[in-house]
């Protein structure tokens, strides 16, 4: 996987933010690993708690901007938005395992472009969307 493509694919495993308990079987172990850095700078910069993401991770996504920014933190570091928290969705979907891309691309059309106050609360309504559609390849690093 060339470095663009890698990148892509760490900012996917951001994207996914949200309500299964563990990491999907279709996400490598050391792009897991790899993202960590920015996990924890993420983390420190908008003061969000590991129990926070693990609730979300339990379910239960909830508008509180400690964590909303913090998905929208992960999601800048690998440059799958832009400056105004539009999800660059061509880069993505061309990222996804083959059997993910008509789902993902069916969602992204429904949750997609998103509104917002500002970015963390666009990246929340696009969380919320994602979340109703398929919960079961929802997911937060």
């Amino acid at each position: 996987m060339d470095t663009k493509h890698c990148l892509l694919f760490l900012g996917l495993v951001c994207v996914q933010a949200a309500l299964v308990s563990a990491v999907p079987d279709w996400v490598p172990p050391e792009i897991i690993e790899m993202v960590q850095e920015d996990k924890a700078r993420c983390m420190g910069e908008h003061g969000t708690q590991e129990a926070q993401i693990q609730e979300v991770s339990a379910g239960n996504l909830i508008n509180d901007k400690s964590i909303t920014c913090y998905m929208y933190c992960l999601m800048e570091a690998f440059s799958l938005v832009d400056e105004d928290a539009n999800l660059e969705t061509e880069m993505l979907l061309g990222i996804l395992p083959e059997n993910l891309q008509a789902t993902a691309a069916d969602i992204m059309g429904k949750c997609t472009p998103t509104s917002g106050s500002d970015n963390c609360e666009k990246i929340f309504n696009l969380a919320k969307c994602v979340q109703a559609a398929v919960p079961e390849l929802w997911f937060i690093i």
